[in-house]
């Protein structure tokens, strides 16, 4: 069998798979776009016309500066976006790459030095340090107020003589907690500490300037603002601050062939992204006043943002998840292969609130009425749950098992997989 033709199938049982187990005739409304936004038609373009670019970056022929003159001019229109200047743009395959390549490179640049992050950071954060712990650093994780905001007074009291580094999330990607980026920024300023930030989530929504925020090392993402998967970047304002952890030819910091194409779409994407911070207050406010009409709901999230994260009573996760599958959000779920989250675990030390808790993130195009109608339909799936008229044990039915194996039958069988 060719290869291609084999892989093809693959890749089609899988989307099938995906389709199948959303088992509706309706249209499924995306409310997960702090996920990932929807790829930008002008960027996708692009990335198809760079793609038939013959050779790479890296040469010194007609192509491959062609190829350069794409991959600098696309660094000037993200440097432009956050203030910087296109000589200090690393371009990396994810945000977990620039998180790395600053945590790291500065730990390297100063062994054994202490480090300051918050509890409420990213995983792909969260497990540097944790990283960093077991090899001899040591790490103070700045606690949080109920709805996410770093407490100042203790970060500045965590502040020793060694603290070379502060990493704190501008913007949290669970609750939607805005974090005081100047204050910390200054703070750090005044005490010679280079300051990282993950805004992953934050980048082209809210207004990130690299001088005004003293930030020294920034980490940005193309596909949550529409550009493909596989392309990021990190600022860095001096080099001479950190060491290079992955080695090899070209770029010090992220050496290898440069992905010309997906660079080209995301400064595509920066180009034509679209944020409306009027339409995504509107929708934050239409949230929170729906929710309101639930019995027995926390709220999460406290600043407007295009996230509302809520805790709900009396009902399992995985039962809200199994009835709600219109809707396209986001939660945990331990059947699900998830870990309790350490956002919620740092918001909710003493246990409070209810294990339920699901994220809707919306765009600024999300009409207030399709939140009003997701809001109805989480209301009565969450009324119908607390009565025991549709609960049922485990993720899945037996039936509705057996019925999706079946379905799964006829598609291999059709494909002659």
């Amino acid at each position: 069998m060719n290869v291609r033709s084999h892989a093809e199938k693959i890749v089609y049982f899988l989307v099938c798979l995906f389709l199948i187990s959303c088992s509706s005739n309706d249209d499924i409304v995306f409310l997960d776009y702090a996920a990932s936004a929807p790829i930008n038609k002008k960027a996708l373009e692009e990335f198809n016309f760079v793609s038939r670019i013959n050779g790479n970056s890296s040469g010194f022929n007609f192509h491959a500066k062609i190829l350069l003159d794409i991959e600098n001019k696309s660094a000037e229109i993200i440097a432009k976006k956050i203030n910087a200047t296109p000589d200090q743009i690393v371009f990396t395959n994810n945000a977990t790459m620039s998180n790395n390549i600053s945590i790291l490179g500065v730990a390297r640049n100063y062994p054994g030095c202490h480090l300051i992050t918050s509890k409420i950071e990213h995983k792909g954060v969260l497990n540097i340090f944790k990283h960093l712990e077991n090899s001899g650093y040591r790490v103070t994780y700045l606690d949080v107020d109920r709805f996410g905001n770093v407490d100042l007074e203790q970060l500045t009291q965590s502040i020793r003589s060694d603290t070379k580094l502060i990493s704190i999330q501008t913007f949290n990607s669970e609750i939607g907690a805005i974090q005081n980026m100047k204050a910390i920024g200054d703070i750090s300023r005044k005490h010679g500490i280079l300051f990282h930030s993950d805004a992953a989530q934050s980048f082209c929504k809210y207004d990130l300037d690299v001088d005004d925020i003293n930030v020294d090392l920034l980490t940005i993402s193309g596909y949550k603002i529409g550009a493909p998967k596989g392309i990021a970047a990190l600022y860095i304002r001096d080099k001479s601050k950190l060491q290079p952890i992955i080695f090899g030819t070209g770029d010090p910091f992220f050496p290898g062939t440069k992905a010309t194409s997906l660079i080209a779409s995301f400064a595509s994407a920066v180009k034509n992204f679209h944020f409306d911070k009027t339409n995504v207050t509107r929708n934050f406010h239409t949230m929170v006043s729906e929710l309101s009409k639930i019995n027995d709901v926390y709220v999460n999230s406290s600043t407007p943002s295009h996230v509302v994260s809520v805790s709900i009573g009396g009902v399992l996760l995985k039962d809200l998840l199994k009835h709600m599958k219109r809707y396209s959000f986001s939660a945990g779920c331990s059947c699900l292969g998830q870990e309790q989250s350490n956002v919620m675990q740092a918001i909710d030390p003493k246990g409070k609130l209810p294990s339920c808790t699901i994220r809707i993130s919306f765009s600024d195009e999300t009409k207030p009425k399709e939140l009003i109608q997701f809001v109805q339909t989480l209301k009565k799936t969450v009324e119908q749950l607390r009565s025991g008229k549709i609960i049922k044990i485990g993720c899945q039915s037996e039936d509705e098992t057996n019925d999706l194996n079946d379905r799964l039958k006829k598609i291999k069988n059709s494909l002659n997989l």
